[in-house]
C-alpha cells in the first residue's frame, strides 16, 4: 500500500470517527498526559511537505504534530498519540521490500563449504590380512572444499522465507593417508597400497568433481536458516599424490558418480554443515567400502 495514501486514509478515518463527539469524555487523559499509546507504522520520517498536506484534518480531537526532534510525526486522537517514525522493524518496510524484490537471482561462488573428511563404514572385505587399514586417514588434514561456481536462487512463500537453489558446483576432496610410506595404485583391477622406497612428506588421494546441487532452505527467524541439500557429483579427476618431491599418478576405481546429502544451520551468512556420501567412494570389489563424511563451516548458505 502507498505510504502517503495510507496516512491520508488514517487521518480521514480518525477525523470521521471522532467528529460527532462534542467534548472529550471525562475518563480520557488530556493532551499533556504522559500515558501515550505509541505505534510505529512507517519506515521513514515524513517531510514537512507531507505534514502540510495532512494539516487540514486537525480538530479539537484529532491533531497532527511533529516531535521535538523533527524525526517523528504524531497523530493525537482524544489525548492518545500514534507515532509514525523511522523504525527499522516496521512491517511496512518488510512488506514493501519483499513485494518489490525479484523471486529469482543469480549466484556466483555461493554456498561454499570448508571442512574435514572422516571415513565411515570402512570395510576392506576380501583384502588379505596385513594389507588392511591402508585407507586410514589423518582426519584433521583430510580436507573438503566445495562451492557453487554459478547458480540460480528462487525465493517463495508469503514472506519469501523459503529458498531453492541449484547450479554448477566444483568440489575438491583431499584424503590424507595416515601412512606416509605408501601411496595408492592399481593392481589386477583393484586399488591397493604401494610401498614407497622411503617415507614421503605426505601421501594423499585427491578427487575433483563437478556436479549439480539442489538446496532447500527455510528462514526460521530473521537471520537464522536451516537447509537440506542433495549433491549429484561427477568425478573429473582422481590422483594419488605423494611429495618427495611431488609425484602424481592417475588412479582408477573411484565411482564416476557420487550422490551425497547434507544439512546445515546458519546465522547471517555463516553456518555449520554435515555432509554424508550416500554412494561408496570406490566401486564395489575394486577398493575398500567407505562412505565419506564431511563436517565444517559454510558461507552464504
Amino acid at each position: 500500500m502507498d505510504k502517503k495514501l495510507f496516512l491520508g486514509w488514517m487521518a480521514t478515518f480518525l477525523a470521521m470517527a471522532f467528529s460527532t463527539a462534542a467534548e472529550r469524555p471525562a475518563g480520557l487523559p488530556s493532551a499533556d498526559s504522559d500515558t501515550t499509546a505509541r505505534m510505529t507504522v512507517s519506515p521513514e520520517p515524513l517531510t514537512v511537505d507531507t505534514l502540510e498536506r495532512l494539516d487540514p484534518v486537525d480538530t479539537d480531537l484529532v491533531t497532527l504534530r511533529r516531535s521535538a526532534g523533527g524525526e517523528e510525526m504524531v497523530i493525537e486522537v482524544a489525548g492518545f498519540g500514534i507515532t509514525l517514525s523511522n523504525s527499522s522493524d516496521g512491517w511496512f518496510r518488510s512488506a514493501d521490500s519483499v513485494k518489490n524484490r525479484s523471486r529469482f537471482s543469480l549466484l556466483f561462488l555461493a554456498g561454499s563449504e570448508y571442512g574435514f573428511i572422516v571415513p565411515t563404514g570402512l570395510d576392506y572385505g576380501a583384502y588379505p590380512a596385513g594389507s588392511d587399514h591402508f585407507f586410514d586417514l589423518r582426519n584433521g588434514k583430510s580436507l573438503h572444499i566445495s562451492t557453487t561456481l554459478v547458480g540460480l536462487n528462487c525465493e517463495f512463500g508469503r514472506m519469501r522465507q523459503f529458498n531453492l537453489r541449484t547450479g554448477l558446483r566444483y568440489t575438491i576432496d583431499n584424503y590424507r593417508l595416515s601412512d606416509n610410506s605408501i601411496t595408492l595404485g592399481n593392481e589386477n583391477g583393484m586399488v591397493v597400497p604401494l610401498t614407497l622406497d622411503e617415507k614421503a612428506d605426505k601421501s594423499k588421494l585427491r578427487i575433483t568433481s563437478l556436479g549439480i546441487p539442489l538446496t532447500f532452505s527455510y528462514r526460521v527467524a530473521r537471520n537464522l536458516k536451516v537447509a537440506v541439500s542433495g549433491f549429484f557429483d561427477f568425478t573429473m579427476g582422481v590422483n594419488s599424490i605423494y611429495k618427495r618431491p611431488k609425484e602424481k599418478n592417475t588412479l582408477s576405481g573411484v565411482n564416476a558418480f557420487q550422490f551425497s546429502t547434507a544439512v546445515a544451520v546458519g546465522y547471517h551468512n555463516v553456518g555449520i554443515y554435515l555432509r554424508y556420501g550416500v554412494t561408496p567412494l570406490f566401486k564395489t570389489g575394486v577398493g575398500p567400502k567407505v562412505h565419506p563424511l564431511s563436517i565444517g563451516f559454510c558461507l552464504d548458505m
